[in-house]
């Protein structure tokens, strides 16, 4: 029932991102990640109960550390949201278990148990300074469950006989990233996994045991970006007659660098310049909310002059060109309230000709 509850609570939650994420119109597009790390079980009972139902053997069971390896497919909303498709295995190995009929606690090697999961994840991403983010999330879905004994004091007809459950799953995730690149991170997250209790039969005698079951993963692990983030800026906004008076060039996330579509209007603002004989010229950084204050008007400070070195580059005169930075405080596009809102538009440098 409590593992109900919590279900019931996270459909709630993704309900309630579903709804917001209507509300935003620049996705981030596609992703996949792959993962691998250590697995823990918390210790547990597998009770006994016969085939006519009545309880015959408790055991405690402690579990040796095992391992994980998961991979996901998401799309990421921008705004900080996003979903993912999330499949895991993980494995692990009994390490003592100890029965109710005796004192008695054997060591116990060889009995094993497995899963495969399928979980669909929200997660929540904030950005921490620099290129470190953070994210939390919460995951529902299926969980197959087998489970192997193969420790001699098992009856014989029990022993290395496989038995499954497939049950009803959930998870909490924490999770810290670096972005590497534009489309590359690397990360590190800890997932909690909550559970039915997995329900095995025995088929040799019909025996029915039932596992006290919850999990532990850490792992590390790498993502990339199917598309690149905000790879469709919207169209620089020229003066629609007469000579052009103002050329905006976009950055990616976090970044400075002139891409080759931005060097191109960078040659085209130069170009405007010559022909039209400005006076002189006027560039502008801005950034998204993402990151401190600080740390964004030197962002939005490199990017113009980024530009204006792309515009001496074609020709205009170093002291023409005067630059400046604004950081978050000019949006192209208003993202609420909140900080940490990635938004491409935004990450941008104007060109004005005076």
């Amino acid at each position: 029932m409590r593992l109900k509850h919590l279900l019931l609570g996270t459909v709630a939650a993704l309900a309630t991102v579903s709804t917001a994420q209507a509300e935003y119109t620049t996705p981030t597009g596609w992703y996949m990640s792959m993962a691998a790390g250590a697995n823990w079980i918390d210790d547990g009972n597998i009770d006994e109960f016969s085939s006519g139902g009545s309880l015959s053997t408790t055991n405690a069971f402690d579990w040796e550390s095992g391992w994980v390896v998961a991979g996901t497919i998401g799309y990421d909303f921008g705004k900080n949201w996003r979903v993912e498709l999330e499949v895991a295995y993980r494995q692990n190995n009994t390490d003592h278990f100890c029965p109710s009929y005796t004192d008695t606690c054997f060591n116990d090697g060889d009995s094993d148990i497995w899963e495969l999961s399928q979980m669909v994840n929200v997660m929540y991403d904030f950005p921490l300074g620099g290129n470190w983010e953070a994210a939390v999330g919460a995951g529902i879905g299926g969980n197959l469950v087998v489970f192997t004994p193969k420790h001699s004091e098992f009856e014989s007809d029990n022993w290395g006989v496989q038995t499954d459950d497939y049950v009803l799953a959930g998870q909490l995730i924490a999770q810290i990233a670096y972005r590497l690149s534009e489309r590359w991170q690397l990360f590190a997250d800890y997932h909690y996994m909550f559970m039915d209790e997995p329900n095995v039969i025995n088929p040799e005698d019909q025996e029915r045991w039932v596992i006290e079951k919850t999990d532990h993963a850490v792992m590390l692990g790498i993502r990339f970006d199917l598309q690149r983030d905000g790879a469709a800026p919207p169209p620089r906004a020229d003066t629609p007659r007469g000579s052009p008076k103002q050329f905006i060039v976009f950055f990616g996330f976090n970044k400075s660098n002139l891409t080759a579509e931005a060097a191109q209007v960078v040659a085209e603002a130069a170009a405007a310049a010559k022909e039209f004989g400005s006076a002189s010229i006027s560039v502008v950084g801005h950034t998204d909310t993402v990151g401190s204050n600080e740390y964004n008007i030197r962002l939005s400070m490199r990017r113009s002059d980024a530009v204006k070195s792309g515009l001496v580059s074609n020709g205009i005169a170093d002291n023409a060109i005067s630059t400046g930075g604004r950081g978050e405080t000019e949006l192209m596009v208003q993202t609420g309230d909140g900080d940490g809102v990635k938004e491409p538009q935004n990450r941008r440098a104007t060109i004005d000709l005076n």
